[in-house]
């Protein structure tokens, strides 16, 4: 990476702890009524070119990706990728609102899930939910919020895999619903 990308991240970079820094008068405001910087379809910065369209994509699209790959496939990545930094970078730039969108892809026998947006991403749901975790613990005061949805491909089974994937990764860091922030920030 380089040029004003690089410049971006690097200046970025000084908003991994805003939260830390906010007034006391907000601590005991709950989470649900502060505007927190958000990202939309956080992973798709990740999407795999050599992916197949989504189950939840329309029949018209999914041929036309079979039938023209190298010039659908193009198309499709050019209107898929939202985001061009990782994760760590997007929560080290300030973002506090992750948007999710998790799929299992069809006739995969494992219980691996990614994100998706039109296609699947080459990471897996576990190992930048782990990411996130060793960010939290370097930047204690810091909250986020993670929004999953979409769920495409998703059994009960693999619902119920994903949320127990969650809790033991997140443990004790795992928020109840309608808390300030003042449990984040009473030490000082």
């Amino acid at each position: 990476m380089e040029g004003p990308l690089q410049t971006f991240v690097h200046v970025c970079h000084e908003n991994g702890q805003w939260m830390s820094q906010l007034p006391e008068k907000l601590w005991d405001i709950p989470l649900y009524n502060l505007a927190l910087p958000g990202s939309h379809d956080t992973m798709t910065y990740c999407l795999d070119k050599s992916s197949a369209v989504s189950g939840n994509e329309s029949k018209l699209v999914k041929f036309l990706s079979k039938c023209l790959p190298c010039i659908v496939q193009p198309i499709i990545m050019k209107w898929s990728v939202t985001q061009v930094l990782t994760v760590t970078e997007q929560l080290e730039a300030g973002v506090r609102y992750l948007d999710f969108r998790i799929a299992h892809k069809a006739n995969d026998p494992s219980t691996n899930l990614y994100f998706v947006h039109m296609v699947y991403t080459t990471v897996t749901v576990q190992d930048i939910l782990w990411e996130i975790l060793r960010w939290l613990e370097t930047h204690p005061q810091e909250v986020v919020i993670i929004a999953c949805r979409n769920f495409d491909g998703l059994t009960k089974r693999l619902h119920n895999h994903l949320v127990a994937c969650i809790k033991e990764i997140f443990q004790c860091k795992l928020c109840p619903r309608y808390v300030s922030m003042r449990p984040f920030f009473s030490h000082f």
